[in-house]
Parts: C-alpha cells; structure tokens; sequence
C-alpha cells in the first residue's frame, strides 16, 4: 500500500487548524497503542491542544491528504536551538515520513536541534543515527507498588516513614496548594529547585494555568512544605487514568523539589513519603516518576524507597547548523 510513496509535509506555526489537531491527537493515541510508550511529553500534547508562541507543528499526509506524521518543534531556545518530537504512524514507517519531518525541522533550526525518542525504541534509534543524531541525555521511568501487601507499605507500616511529622526536617508544615494564592510562590520556588534543569525550571504562569486547567489537577496532591511563612519545598502528585500506564490508575510523581537552601536535611524523602501515602490513600496500587539519568541524588532517594527502572528516553542531538 505504500510502496512507492512520497509523503508531503505542511508547516502550521503555533496553533494546529482544528481539523488536523483532531487528527494528530489521534495519531498520537494510535501510536501509543502500537507501541506502548507515548510518542510526545505532556508539553508537547498542551501545545497541540492550546498552541504554543514560537512553536511549528510539522504535518506529513499521504497521498489521500491524511495524516500519517507529526513533529512538534518547540519554540527558539538560546542560540537558536530547538526540541523536537514526532511520530509516525506503523504503516507508514519505514517509507520517508520521519525522515522528511526531521529534514524540515533542520531547515527550520539555526541551532543545534535535539529530538525526544521516547521509549529509546530502535527505530528512533536508527533514524536518529540515520538523520545525523548523538545521544546526550536519558530520562528514566520509574515505576514503584504501593498497594497493600506491597514492600513500600509494609516499610511505611513498620516504621511509620509516611508521616508528616516525622524526621528532622519537619521543622515547618505541609499544606495543599490553594488556586489564586500560591501560583507566583509556587513558580519561584519551582524556579530555585530546578535552575539548572532545561525544562523544569523554565515554566511560566501559562505553564502551570494550563496544569491546573487539566482534567487530573488536583489541589489536595498539590503538596507544599512552608517554613516560617516562606515556601521552601514541594511534591506535586498526579493520578493517570486506567490504560496511561497500567490497567488501572496509577499514581505520579508529577514534581518534587526543594529550594537549595533546604537542600540536604531530609524534607526531599519527607516530601516523597507524604506524597506516596497520599496516593496510597487514593486506592492506587503503583507509581510512576521520570527522573534525569545522571541525577545521582534524586536517583538514590527514589532507589531507597523502592523505585525501579521501567523505560528510558532517550534524547538526541543534531550539531549546530553550518
């Protein structure tokens, strides 16, 4: 059916037509299912709902005008550089639709561009190789049973770790984020905890609207640690429906951090514990988190409570354009 074939590729700056924002989310979902990974982050999945300033969506079509591919490129970064994400249909693999995407994406980026290969999956790998690619950075999923029976709530019920109280950190209180009243606290501290992180710590007040306008959002999960009137750590917690990551729901480590100037006394593994009791709570049976593959710390936190490795992202780098 394809043999022969030679997609096209149209460019929509900022805002999908709504036809084909119907059509990608689809593509989307078909590809997760395929392969079992989502093949774009939660930003890009916002952009095509809402837009985003300076970002193009890339659209390849066969023949019948249909929508078979789809490269979100993120809006110009310092230097020029831009991130990428794409996928393409199963049929349509292996015929030109990726690596027509990825052409126009390099035209239209003076910097480096890198590109998320989400699930590592060999054929992100080979068209990454193919295309010019290196790998530079992986993120790891982690995957964590909190259910009854499991180690983690046999640990918490011996020794009581799930406590708020408890340890010495807990100089201070943990509350629920409130909506129209910690937005620009959380930001800052949000900013602080994550300076050095190229995702985390750029968010904007659009950003954590669009977070709070999505169906999941939930401010009891929204946990904020506050120390003599000031915000000085935080876990953000998320449920996913059935079918996301599991048969079931299952609970995320959506953000947990911590200002530097509280950083080493103990309130990150406070933190995750409240959040996880809170989550086990809820009735859900296991959790997810993604964190940066050389984040040593963050990994030995996670390690000791019981976290494994699930999958990896990989992330790829194309050197600047000449």
């Amino acid at each position: 059916m394809t043999d022969g074939f030679s997609p096209t590729v149209q460019q929509e700056p900022e805002r999908l037509a709504d036809a084909d924002r119907v059509a990608v989310t689809g593509l989307i979902e078909a590809v997760a299912g395929a392969d079992g990974v989502g093949p774009v982050s939660e930003d890009g999945r916002l952009a095509v709902e809402h837009g985003r300033t300076g970002a193009l969506h890339l659209v390849a079509r066969d023949a019948a005008e249909s929508v078979i591919g789809y490269l979100y490129l993120g809006p110009v970064e310092d230097g020029g550089d831009r991130t990428a994400e794409l996928c393409v249909a199963p049929a349509f693999r292996r015929h030109g639709a990726g690596g027509a995407l990825i052409s126009r994406a390099i035209e239209e980026t003076s910097g480096t561009l890198r590109a998320w290969a989400h699930g590592d999956l060999p054929g992100a790998k080979a068209l990454a190789a193919h295309s010019g690619f290196t790998a530079v950075r992986d993120l790891r999923l982690l995957e964590l049973e909190i259910g009854p029976g499991s180690e983690w709530a046999q640990r918490a019920a011996d020794s009581g770790a799930h406590r708020q109280e408890a340890g010495p950190a807990a100089s201070g209180r943990i509350r629920a984020f409130q909506p129209g009243q910690d937005e620009a606290a959380w930001l800052a501290l949000n900013a602080a905890a994550f300076a050095h992180h190229p995702e985390q710590g750029r968010w904007t007040e659009r950003d954590l609207a669009e977070r709070m306008a999505e169906p999941w959002f939930d401010p009891a999960g929204f946990l904020l640690f506050e120390r003599d009137g000031r915000l000085v750590g935080f876990h953000w917690t998320k449920v996913h429906p059935a079918g996301e990551y599991g048969p079931g729901p299952v609970g995320e480590i959506y953000v947990l951090g911590v200002h530097p100037d509280a950083a080493g006394a103990g309130l990150g593994r406070l933190l995750a514990d409240a959040g996880l009791n809170h989550l086990a709570q809820l009735g859900l049976r296991s959790v997810v988190l993604y964190v940066d593959g050389d984040n040593d710390p963050a990994l030995r936190l996670y390690a000791s409570l019981g976290f494994r490795t699930r999958s990896v992202d990989g992330l790829y780098e194309r050197p600047r354009s000449r």
